[in-house]
């Protein structure tokens, strides 16, 4: 599952000078990878890519021609027993899970049993959401399977099942965390990707079959591909075959955790099961000799429909559990998936009648995972063409009309949507007569070739992968899918950038006036010392002037530190969950208090200085108060629903 961990960095982030240096954006250049000819000559180059990238394991499956060329493991599927992975050993998908969830959702949409473009409140009335655009942009059930709702990911404390039953009631979930089930624009205009939403659509299939939802998909999806021990529960004989997940280098040992939204992420599968997926796909819904849903329900599947980039003519995008990706020349259909001590991904290619799956047991490495899928689609497609979509002219005035700062406006994450807002924007300008985008400082600089009158996609895209188009209210939209599955920019707005600089600005300056509060008051420090043991030095008078704003910058960074060791254990209610709640008012009340004393003490009582330096270091506690209240960062709590 593509969980969202609140990672240490984001309080580090607030207190570090917010340097948008720490967050490039876009991955470091891919290193040359060799171009495998043969067999022999691919598994090679993966097991170096294992080796080189410290993965403990990786399971492998490739299929040629419709048919299984190659399964089987590389490196140890537990090192604690020095077992290998092999062909058959079990792993958690994670977001894999999802494309088994919507197969299921499309075979009872074919039986006549679900609409999926009812209306969920008319569906599932019982589930808690809140949609103010409910009259014209209701959420339908294929806006939950295309991530198009407005749904939020989950909160902290929804991510993890530490202490109900495993099959906790989902419905139960849904009244317990009502939060992700705001909905925060018109459904069906932006893409943001939501595991609730897969958790409601695991729901429906058990309220329409009467069935938990993992027994529907065992007897109905599962059976029929013949996939015996993969299974979203964890069962004496998929548990007996699963790798241990590890994590960081050298590699730690990750626990298994229960999770709620079990529709989201729960699967385990060995890969020559998600081969026997893929080889489904490519034969459009067959399993064997019984077509399992048609071929006109796979190609559903494929390509979005909701969102308001496909609207607008962008092809590429994320489907029903099931999306394009950009990578050697070659656009691709599938999913990647992430859980703890697990990142995985299979993907395969129709027009050319091939596939893979790569499942790796460790996360020390996202790189390694996409090095290995590069090797892969370079050795499944060398025998093929990789067309291009034809460069068509467009004027200079054609050109402008797309030109200006475009800010991110569809955060997967609301609580995380600031590091967005600060860092996460596009220009676009043209430059020699070409449109070029870049980052917020003008880095990454990519060309984009115009195949269509608002179409563009990079030098190496096969196809179109940028859309620009107005909003309801004539605001130009910028989406971009690239080569990391989901959306490069899922939803930038075009705005008038003076206010993001500006923001920036104010942040980096405080950052860099709070700093200076600890080596003064080492000064002070010394001289309060002096006063004590030397009657000649002068005593300081109203040491609070000093001292308040010194305790704030240390509340920040006690609340930072709290947050760092929090986020080991995210949403439980702990030492450091509570230190990071009670730290942060505190920081809050400090500020104040600071700025307060530096105004209110006479002066003639306390060197000009002294004061200025106060006033300064207080006030800039002050500014980064105001954006940790906008942020919803005050007083979080990270253990509540």
């Amino acid at each position: 599952m593509r969980r969202i961990l609140l990672p240490a960095f984001v309080l580090c982030f607030l207190v570090s000078g917010f340097s948008v240096s720490t967050f490039p954006q876009a991955e470091q250049r891919k290193e040359e990878l060799p171009h495998p000819k043969t067999l022999e000559e691919l598994q090679r180059a993966m097991k170096e890519v294992v080796e080189k990238h410290h993965v403990t394991g990786a399971g492998v499956a490739l299929v040629s021609n419709g048919q299984l060329l190659w399964c089987g493991g590389i490196g140890k599927a537990d090192l604690a027993a020095n077992r290998d992975i092999t062909c058959d050993t079990e792993f958690r998908v994670g977001s894999i899970s999802k494309t088994f969830v919507a197969l299921a959702l499309l075979k009872l949409e074919e039986e006549g049993r679900i609409n999926l473009y009812a209306r969920l409140q008319d569906v599932a009335p019982e589930i808690p959401m809140k949609n103010r655009w409910a009259s014209r942009n209701p959420v339908r059930i294929v806006n939950l399977l295309e991530h198009s709702a407005g749904f939020d990911d989950m909160e902290p404390s929804e991510v993890y099942n530490r202490h109900d039953r495993v099959d906790y009631p989902l419905l139960d979930v849904f009244k317990r965390f009502q939060e992700p089930q705001n909905v925060r624009w018109p459904p069906g205009t932006r893409f943001s990707y939501s595991n609730p939403g897969y958790g409601v659509a695991g729901y429906l299939i058990e309220k329409i079959t009467g069935q938990p939802f993992d027994a529907y998909i065992r007897q109905n999806i599962l059976a029929p591909l013949e996939i015996t021990v993969g299974d979203f529960r964890l069962t004496d004989a998929n548990h007996a075959a699963l790798a241990q997940g590890y994590q960081g280098h050298p590699p730690r040992a990750v626990p298994y955790k229960n999770i709620y939204l079990r529709p989201a992420g729960d699967m385990k599968a060995s890969p020559g099961e998600l081969a026997k997926l893929v080889q489904f796909f490519l034969r459009r819904g067959k399993a064997g000799n019984l077509q399992l849903v048609k071929p006109d329900s796979i190609a559903r599947m494929e390509y979005p429909e909701t969102d308001s980039s496909a609207k607008h003519g962008l092809p590429l995008g994320y489907g029903l559990a099931n999306y394009t990706e950009s990578d050697g020349g070659v656009i691709t259909h599938g999913h990647d998936g992430g859980i703890d001590g697990f990142i995985s991904s299979y993907r395969y290619m129709p027009e050319q009648n091939w596939g893979y799956v790569v499942l790796l047991n460790s996360t020390v490495s996202g790189k390694a995972l996409g090095d290995l899928n590069h090797l892969a689609i370079d050795f499944l497609s060398k025998d093929f063409p990789k067309p291009q979509q034809p460069v068509i002219s467009l004027s200079g005035k054609d050109l402008k009309n797309f030109s200006g700062y475009y800010a991110p406006r569809a955060p997967r994450n609301q609580l995380l949507a600031f590091m967005q807002e600060l860092t996460g924007g596009t220009w676009i300008r043209v430059a020699d007569g070409k449109l070029e985008s870049s980052s917020l400082f003008g880095k990454n600089r990519e060309v984009l070739l115009p195949v269509g009158k608002n179409l563009f996609r990079g030098e190496k895209d096969p196809e179109a992968s940028v859309v620009f188009f107005p909003d309801s209210s004539g605001r130009m939209i910028y989406v971009r899918f690239d080569q990391n599955g989901e959306p490069n920019e899922p939803y930038g707005e075009r705005v008038f950038p003076i206010w993001v600089f500006t923001r920036l600005l104010l942040l980096a300056a405080s950052a860099i006036v709070m700093a200076s509060a600890l080596p003064y008051a080492i000064f002070w420090g010394f001289w309060l010392l002096l006063a004590k043991f030397i009657k000649r030095v002068r005593r300081m008078k109203h040491v609070r002037v000093c001292a308040v704003p010194l305790f704030a910058v240390l509340s920040l960074m006690m609340a930072v530190f709290a947050f760092t060791k929090a986020t080991d254990d995210i949403g439980t209610f702990n030492f450091w969950s509570i230190l990071v709640f009670v730290w942060t008012p505190a920081f809050t009340l400090l500020s104040l208090a600071g700025l307060t004393f530096a105004v209110s003490v006479p002066r003639e009582e306390i060197h000009n200085w002294a004061r200025i330096h106060s006033l300064l270091v207080s006030m800039a506690c002050c500014t980064v108060m105001l954006f940790l209240s906008a942020w919803h960062l005050i007083g979080l709590r990270l253990w509540a629903p």
